[in-house]
């Protein structure tokens, strides 16, 4: 009987240090929202567009209802699948809309304590951005009130404003450790020069979000949707290869991903692209090793689970799992 106690002390911290502490991730939801809940079913943005026994159909709340409850049976499913402890939902709808969604997860088994809705400046197609998280979320902000000008055109003749319609900010605290988490939805590719310039000023303006506490050797997660592959100016942009303060790290590199069979979250007439991400501070990856040698030895794994459904999304979800020194 000592023998065998003995052995569960040696063995038992053992288990403890090579668990995973945690495991987060990005989705992009793909118009969970009600009002255009449509598009999920092959139909066009706006319905004006579509057959007449289709506008009948959807013109009734109570089949728009069922489908929108259909599609999020189905969102709740792959979410479950990827039973992170935080992710970043991005194309779901308003707070009541979610709310539907973290109950739907509750009833297939997966109950996520916290979430938060963003409030989101985009009243043309309805998106916000949303938490779920098995961590406390403190220090929330729901928005960014932040600004900036960029040029229109390439000859710089001509300037407008913009600001990011779809973000938010919390932090969780994981063995004593604050994380910061900033999770964006990033202008889309549509509209040419003017939606790249205004995307590029998005970034701009959070990765000013992110100076301060980069500067105090915070631990920082940028997630989302941002609408550029990995080295798209965008990515450098936010990643600080074009100021002087530490860069973050880009979990989409070869050397942080054990199976190479998909790498990419978005399928672009044919062209697979990684436009999701997940980037950390400098400060969080120096914090991870993975204690098992037979894995990689930074301590952080990335994943990209395949969604195979259109009715869930045309989005493939990035996981990222970090392990603590």
């Amino acid at each position: 009987m000592k023998k065998i106690i003995l052995i569960l002390i040696i063995l038992l911290p053992v288990q403890i240090i090579s668990g995973q502490d945690l495991k987060i991730a990005t989705f992009n939801c793909e118009f969970l929202i009600k009002r255009k809940v449509h598009l999920k079913y092959g139909l066009p943005y706006n319905m004006k567009y579509a057959a007449d026994t289709e506008k009948k159909k959807w013109s009734d709340n109570n089949y728009r209802t069922k489908k929108f409850e259909e599609a999020t049976k189905k969102v709740a499913s792959q979410i479950k699948r990827i039973d992170a402890d935080v992710i970043g939902l991005t194309e779901v709808g308003k707070e009541s809309e979610v709310k539907a969604l973290h109950e739907e997860l509750k009833k297939q088994g997966l109950d996520y304590q916290y979430m938060k809705v963003c409030k989101s400046a985009d009243t043309e197609t309805g998106q916000h951005v949303a938490f779920l998280s098995k961590f406390e979320l403190k220090e929330v902000a729901l928005s960014f009130p932040d600004r900036g000008l960029y040029f229109v055109e390439s000859d710089k003749d001509e300037t407008n404003e913009t600001g990011i319609s779809k973000g938010m900010k919390a932090t969780i605290n994981v063995k004593g450790e604050n994380i910061h988490l900033f999770l964006l939805h990033l202008k889309s590719e549509r509209g040419g020069e003017d939606s790249d310039q205004k995307r590029l000023m998005q970034a701009e303006i959070a990765r000013r979000l992110m100076i301060p506490l980069i500067q105090k050797k915070e631990h920082v997660i940028v997630m989302g949707d941002l609408n550029s592959e990995k080295r798209h100016p965008v990515l450098q942009k936010i990643r600080g290869f074009l100021d002087i303060q530490e860069e973050m790290i880009q979990t989409g590199d070869s050397y942080y991903f054990e199976d190479y069979d998909t790498r990419w979250t978005y399928d672009y007439k044919g062209q697979r692209e990684q436009i999701d991400h997940i980037l950390l501070s400098l400060s969080l990856k120096k914090q991870c090793k993975n204690n098992n040698p037979k894995q990689n030895q930074w301590g952080i794994k990335t994943s990209i689970t395949e969604t195979g459904d259109e009715l869930i999304s045309d989005h493939n979800a990035l996981i990222v799992e970090l392990n603590f020194k």
